[in-house]
């Protein structure tokens, strides 16, 4: 019986010391990719880059990662392409469902934002619709290290093709 207790007491004191992870929806970091949200519909992209460290890189739908500067290029020829550009999360008005979780025993912070991005294609006039999600993680200087985005981009493709090969004729 006394091993018992023991080996309860003993289990109870080491799960009790685990942290697991915490997750917060309106904490600094997470306001910061809100903030990226509002300069992308701005088409601020020097805003956005103030959020991310200065050797950030992304991965776009890709295993290759991009440097920042490159991202931020793609990211605003959107405005240049659609119109109508709107980025919402279900019907209560949010842009994007933004959390951030920290793993304390791991050192790691990151950022979560899922989102419907949606435009009218300038060439085409084709609405589209883009389930979209961003992963953003965080470095020790509070700045956004990497990204990773992951989405179906064809319909952004097509719209493209569209107004490459107007361009054309």
């Amino acid at each position: 019986m006394k091993k018992s207790i023991f080996t309860i007491l003993t289990l109870s004191l080491m799960f009790s010391c685990y942290q697991g992870p915490t997750v917060e929806f309106d904490d600094e970091k997470s306001k910061a990719v809100a903030g990226i949200f509002d300069a992308y519909m701005a088409n601020d992209m020097q805003s956005i880059a103030d959020v991310y460290a200065e050797d950030a890189y992304a991965f776009s739908n890709s295993t290759d990662s991009i440097p920042m500067a490159e991202n931020l290029a793609l990211v605003s020829s959107h405005h240049e392409m659609f119109d109508n550009i709107k980025c919402v999360f279900g019907d209560e008005g949010k842009s994007a469902w933004i959390e951030t979780t920290t793993y304390k025993e791991e050192g790691l912070t990151i950022t979560r934002a899922w989102f419907l991005w949606t435009g009218v294609g300038k060439a085409s006039g084709t609405a589209v619709e883009v389930p979209t999600q961003i992963s953003y993680m965080w470095g020790e200087d509070n700045k956004i290290e990497r990204s990773f985005l992951r989405n179906d981009t064809s319909a952004m493709l097509k719209e493209l093709e569209v107004a490459q090969s107007m361009a054309s004729e």
